[in-house]
């Protein structure tokens, strides 16, 4: 994963209330103008012919306007042009690119000079009639080339009736910006099972004798974020709610509005602590932060009753090589149920090999956050006086007799509608997806209007549906205690369908 920059005073001016964009925006590594990259540059000069000069990442960039619609385009000086780069036209000539967003320039900048044959736009505030209609007609793609730093140019124009009304550039939209920055996320990223399941036999010393302090506590910090699933202590709303805020989709956001969250308060701060801590050694840097131990730890001590064993460096490969890769979060989908997994680290297994296979693991872990992140990103509205529906997506580690599983939740709050039955009350949908044992593999919807909840289950097997039916009287009345208007339980047995019901329905219970 491309590292993102972690001064907290640099995270607070990138992000927004829970706006990831920005940040994600931040993951390209490299500062050149490739296919599939979405690049900002600034407008420095434009001239009457279409020229125009422009700043990526500090170097000048050639623009030359073609098409009759871009050169008409009314563009300022010091103006934020966000491009979307594609493949040229043919061998050999310039990039494409498609103008996603205009960002408008600092007050008393100058303006470009208009072309030749176009009055210059009026200072006076347009009629909010006029640019709505402009906005909505006049938008006929135009092309350009880059002559320095190849890239081109699909700009929104004026038609000839509207060319004395400035064009409101409909910005780029947070997943438009950040959706191009997540392809090598997608390929590495997996579940967080399997790191924890080597934490796990970490922490409880049958993998190594002797491991550096530091990363021992940072591993002991991990584990102890995982929610606590014991009969003893029942999994509470209080617990579920400070483990999704510490789960590590608001850690830019929480950074932003002053917090500095801690390896002990936030998972995805303790992933990249145990990542930084780790990567001195993996790259055989000679200032590692923790010191491998001794020469003689290459091969496993042997523990007691137990003869020593020699790893093999098929066997290394084996323990280092990542688990498949599971789906990336969904936007709109079935959630994934994730068990808990046995380690891949064994009490032969070198320093070398243990550095590497939680590097690799907490990498993975964070590009998965990361894409969960992204999709917690808001769509584009439907129509413009109403947001679209607010979801976040995450997932909780929980502990478990047998180790560490993985609860995916997708939380997703619709904006009241006129036509249901509490048209004050927004529509609250929590998804969620659980695979523990005896009950096998589980998926669930809770929706919750106004006082009227809906609760449905998805079993794969037979046996876990008829349980839970059994039990559905005791829920439904467990439920009306706790003041609400009405409690609806429905248990079926297979997987809920992909469709998704439209919003605002009270009981979505086939999504």
């Amino acid at each position: 994963m491309a590292a993102i920059p972690s001064d907290p005073a640099q995270l607070a001016a990138l992000i927004k209330s829970q706006n990831l964009a920005t940040l994600l925006a931040t993951m390209t590594g490299n500062g050149g103008l490739a296919a599939g990259k979405t690049v900002e540059a600034k407008l420095v000069s434009l001239d009457d012919d279409g020229n125009a000069t422009a700043l990526v990442n500090g170097v000048k960039v050639a623009l030359v306007l073609a098409g009759p619609e871009a050169r008409q385009a009314a563009l300022q000086l010091g103006a934020g042009l966000m491009l979307k780069l594609a493949a040229p036209a043919e061998p050999g000539a310039p990039l494409q690119a498609t103008l996603v967003g205009v960002r408008p320039a600092p007050p008393n900048s100058p303006s470009a000079p208009a072309p030749a044959g176009q009055p210059a736009p009026s200072t006076a505030p347009p009629n909010p009639q006029q640019t709505q209609a402009a906005t909505a007609t006049s938008m006929p793609p135009a092309t350009a080339q880059v002559a320095a730093a190849p890239v081109a140019l699909q700009a929104a124009g004026t038609t000839a009736g509207t060319a004395s009304v400035v064009p409101q550039a409909v910005p780029a939209s947070p997943r438009t910006i950040a959706g191009p920055l997540l392809g090598a996320a997608l390929g590495r990223q997996d579940s967080l099972a399997p790191l924890f399941a080597n934490l796990g036999s970490l922490a409880q010393g049958s993998v190594a004798l002797t491991l550096p302090k530091p990363l021992m506590t940072l591993v002991d910090q991990i584990l102890a974020q995982r929610l606590p699933t014991a009969e003893a202590r029942p999994v509470t709303a209080e617990a579920l709610k400070a483990a999704v805020a510490r789960s590590g989709v608001f850690l830019e956001a929480r950074q932003a509005a002053g917090e500095v969250p801690t390896p002990q308060t936030d998972l995805k701060a303790a992933l990249q602590s145990l990542r930084d801590l780790l990567k001195p050694a993996v790259e055989g840097a000679p200032t590692a932060r923790w010191p491998l131990p001794a020469e003689a730890s290459k091969e496993a001590q042997p523990q007691p009753g137990r003869p020593a064993m020699r790893s093999t460096p098929e066997q290394d490969a084996a323990a280092s090589a990542p688990a498949k890769a599971r789906p990336a979060p969904p936007r709109d989908g079935l959630l994934t149920p994730q068990a808990a997994q046995e380690p891949s680290l064994n009490s032969a297994a070198r320093p070398a090999t243990i550095a590497q296979t939680l590097f690799g693991q907490a990498e993975a872990a964070l590009d998965r956050i990361a894409l969960a992140q992204y999709a917690s990103l808001p769509q584009e509205a439907a129509r413009l006086d109403q947001p679209p529906p607010a979801r976040w997506l995450t997932e909780i580690p929980l502990a478990l007799p047998n180790g560490t599983a993985v609860l995916p939740l997708e939380i997703e709050r619709d904006p009241p509608q006129s036509g249901s039955a509490t048209p004050d009350a927004p529509l609250w949908r929590v998804r969620f997806a659980l695979d523990v044992e005896p009950l096998g593999a589980l998926q669930g919807v809770v929706t919750l209007q106004g006082r009227a909840i809906g609760v449905s289950f998805w079993a794969e097997r037979e046996d876990t549906s008829r349980l839970l039916r059994q039990a559905t009287p005791d829920l439904e009345t467990s439920l009306l205690r706790s003041r609400f208007d009405s409690a609806e339980f429905e248990v079926f047995t297979g997987h809920p369908q992909k469709a998704k019901a439209a919003a605002g329905q009270f009981l979505d219970r086939r999504s």
